[in-house]
């Protein structure tokens, strides 16, 4: 259950606002289904999350958000400014620097956008007071994130809070906590649906002897591939000094030209929600008619003694007297409790943790299990053998022989004693061969009652079964296999 990159979106699907549209309408549908059934917080997160996405979607025409994130100490400020050409963001020494997020915005102020992401009016500039071409940069939005590290609680709930609504994200490192566990613990390890809308810059390269930067480079990048990422490009940089920021640039300009870029988000978003969802629904369900179920009706028609019936009814076919047929009976409690356990188990082992007590919740008790059992063998009536064939048979196999003896006594049609025995044994034989031939056809009429027998049981029996420990599980199963559905849309 919940295998990375389960819910990755299919390559030929074509990713627009349509497609947001349609995903988020799958999930908020898939919560529907399995909201009586999982962690009610879960659910209400999820419709969180799902509701941030649609809402940053009906603001990302025209758009992109690129956020720094990192640290405290990383220098996500100092690039902030060195990347618009504004001393604006907080960038210093003291510990955390950046109270709230700051935005920087090319062309379009973004006002309702950034209304939408909380960012407040003192803390936004727009570039376009710049006297420089920035045409490749209409429509970006770029964010100076407080640290996701700070001491003060509400800036790390700031960070994740605004994660989920960034188009590109852009890791700012510093070469001494790299390394740090909150940060591929806590966020890069659950961000591997936007590794294509990451990068990573290790700041402060220029702290860093030349000949250390490659095996740098290399270890972070191993970290980064443990944590799914490994796709995501590094970028050696210092934002002080302004050095390796050409590639950084590059980035934001692929990413405002790329019309795709918000629906990419959001998409990445959704699956990521989808991900979390699927954690509480298993791979498959119970199937309720095939071998499971199917070894579930052999037990009770066992249990019940319909094959002893069968056999019965089977053997009366070759006899000319009348035999009493074998009746078939109710099974016995323990039999019916020790079904009926073994087929819940079967559907708790086949159902996740949540889903467990709701699936089997609507089960008959093996009391009325048995007396409903009971009553469906009583509705199957017993094959009614005729011995009337035999009978007839029998009858026309000694007319034939007595005229056969007849014949041969008056001599007809010849009168040497070989003629007459030579008669006498073709009637003899002829009268057994009919006898015979009417024999094995009785009994191919008797098995077939038999058979017909064993099966209208066997039907009358699976209705029961599936009325009294199917169709209160299948309601819940239908909810689980609709949310499994919508999910890996």
């Amino acid at each position: 259950m919940g295998e990375a990159g389960r819910y990755s979106v299919s390559s030929h699907v074509e990713i627009d606002d349509a497609y947001v549209r349609q995903r988020v309408e799958e999930l908020n549908q898939a919560l529907q289904s399995m909201e009586p059934f999982i962690n009610t917080a879960l659910v209400q997160r999820s419709r969180i999350d799902v509701a941030k996405v649609s809402e940053r979607t009906r603001f990302g025409a025209g758009n992109t958000v690129v956020a720094l994130v990192g640290g405290t100490g990383s220098g996500k400020s100092t690039l902030f400014n060195a990347l618009t050409g504004f001393e604006f963001a907080d960038a210093g020494e003291l510990r955390p620097t950046t109270e709230r997020a700051t935005a920087c915005t090319w062309g379009d102020s973004a006002s309702d956008l950034l209304d939408y992401l909380e960012v407040d009016e003192h803390r936004r500039i727009n570039h376009s007071s710049i006297l420089v071409d920035d045409s490749d940069l209409q429509g970006l939005v770029l964010l100076d994130l407080p640290d996701h590290d700070s001491i003060q609680v509400a800036h790390s709930v700031l960070v994740s809070r605004l994660i989920p609504m960034i188009d590109v994200l852009v890791w700012v490192l510093d070469p001494q906590k790299y390394a740090d566990q909150v940060l591929h613990q806590q966020y890069l390890e659950n961000l591997r649906q936007r590794s294509e809308s990451m990068i990573v810059v290790l700041n402060h390269i220029d702290t860093v002897p030349p000949e250390h930067v490659d095996e740098l480079i290399a270890d972070l990048a191993n970290l980064m591939a443990k944590d799914g990422l490994g796709q995501v490009p590094i970028f050696p940089i210092s934002a002080l000094h302004k050095i390796g920021l050409t590639p950084v640039y590059t980035v934001l300009k692929s990413a405002v030209q790329a019309s795709a870029t918000t629906a990419r988000t959001a998409v990445a978003e959704l699956e990521a929600i989808a991900s979390r969802l699927s954690q509480h629904l298993a791979l498959r369900e119970p199937d309720f008619s095939g071998e499971k179920f199917n070894e579930m009706t052999d037990q009770v028609m066992r249990a019940s003694g319909v094959p002893a019936v069968v056999t019965s009814i089977n053997d009366a076919g070759g006899k000319l007297s009348k035999t009493a047929l074998t009746m078939p009976d109710q099974p016995s409690n323990t039999m019916v409790v020790a079904i009926r356990d073994a087929w819940l188990n079967y559907l708790r082992e086949t159902m996740p943790d949540d889903w467990k007590n709701p699936v089997v919740e609507n089960v008959s008790s093996a009391d009325r299990i048995r007396r409903v059992i009971g009553t469906a063998l009583k509705s199957t009536p017993l094959p009614r053998i005729s011995r009337t064939p035999l009978w007839l048979g029998l009858v026309l196999a000694l007319l034939i022989f007595a005229g056969g003896v007849t014949l041969a006594v008056l001599g007809i049609p010849a009168a040497s004693v070989a003629s007459r025995a030579g008669i006498a044994a073709v009637a003899f034989v002829l009268a057994l061969a009919l006898f015979f031939g009417i024999s094995l056809h009785h009994k191919k009429s008797v098995r077939r009652l038999a058979h017909e027998y064993d099966d209208d049981v066997r039907a009358a029996l699976q209705t029961t079964l599936r009325e009294h420990l199917v169709q209160g599980p299948n309601e819940v199963v239908q909810k689980h296999r609709r949310a499994r559905e919508l999910l890996r849309s």
